[in-house]
């Protein structure tokens, strides 16, 4: 079919020829312990309420809550999992996919934050090569697609699916080792803190890791522009399908996306020191909402 931009709020919005796009009536989220708030107020456990897409605090003034703001009647019903993975496990994105199209009444609006845990739960590589035991971007890609196929054969003509980048979790580490010994030194071994960067001492090796993290997110990046367009066939009912991944560091991209974000130690919890407090949650949410058809704008402006 042919695609049509249409220009909304200033944004050019991509989309199938003859679907009008409409602000969300229901938001469902699919993700992890970040999109679950977890250790956000510093209290081990999830805080769904600190979350950056579903949170209903003023003080992390998530995606829900900005969409909510343009209508009161709006609802959600999130699916996020703590532990989940993009690719595997019982909350892979797939089977988040599925308990969304299980909903009663389906969302027009789907946010998806996976992939860290995709990371973090690979073992150490002791080879040449830090990234040996990470995913390979067709296993990847095969993740996205098993959720994305669901998605696009469930949700109503129109909607939108809103995938996020991946976090880069050596940031994570940066920020965790600058905010304390406590972290390094203690609850990173005790706990066993995602061991494939924080078991590993060489920078060199973390920066392998985190360039995997880059081709991860340029990856979705075109596999979701085929799905927006329809050009791979598999998108017949005109899902608005977007990302926030505007590149790398390294092609200038620093704080656009939540996968080249750069956290602070001042964004971090001090429960295990590896994921956003309250302060980070809000500054993700506004990342995320400046790639959103109603946000769209410099993420730097609201993270000054």
């Amino acid at each position: 079919m042919k695609s049509v931009r249409v220009l909304l709020l200033g944004v050019a919005v991509t989309g199938l020829a003859g679907l009008a796009y409409a602000a969300p009536t229901k938001l469902s989220n699919i993700g992890d312990s970040i999109s679950q708030g977890f250790g956000a107020n510093s209290i081990p456990g999830d805080h769904p309420d600190l979350s950056f897409a579903q949170g209903t605090s003023e003080d992390v003034g998530s995606l829900f809550l900005r969409f909510l703001a343009l209508d009161p009647s709006l609802t959600q019903e999130p699916e996020s999992v703590s532990g989940a993975e993009l690719v595997g496990g019982g909350d892979s994105f797939a089977a988040q996919a599925s308990r969304v199209c299980a909903q009663a009444v389906k969302p027009d609006h789907v946010t998806v934050m996976l992939g860290g845990n995709d990371v973090c739960n690979r073992d150490r590589s002791d080879t040449a090569d830090a990234t040996a035991n990470m995913y390979s971007l067709d296993t990847w890609l095969n993740g996205l697609r098993a959720g994305l196929d669901q998605l696009a054969a469930c949700l109503p003509a129109g909607a939108t699916v809103h995938v996020l980048s991946v976090p880069r979790v050596d940031f994570l580490y940066e920020a965790g080792h600058d905010k304390s010994f406590w972290c390094f030194d203690i609850i990173w071994p005790v706990a066993g803190i995602c061991r494939i960067v924080t078991a590993e001492d060489d920078p060199a090796r973390r920066a392998q890791i985190g360039a995997r993290i880059d081709e991860y997110n340029e990856a979705t990046t075109a596999e979701l522009a085929a799905y927006d367009t329809n050009a791979n066939g598999r998108n017949p009912a005109g899902l608005h399908i977007l990302g926030d991944w505007e590149g790398s560091i390294d092609d200038g991209g620093e704080n656009t996306s939540i996968g080249a974000f750069v956290f602070g130690e001042e964004d971090i919890n001090g429960v295990d020191c590896f994921h956003p407090n309250t302060g980070g949650q809000s500054k993700l949410a506004c990342v995320a909402w400046s790639s959103t058809s109603e946000g769209a704008g410099e993420p730097t402006v609201c993270l000054q």
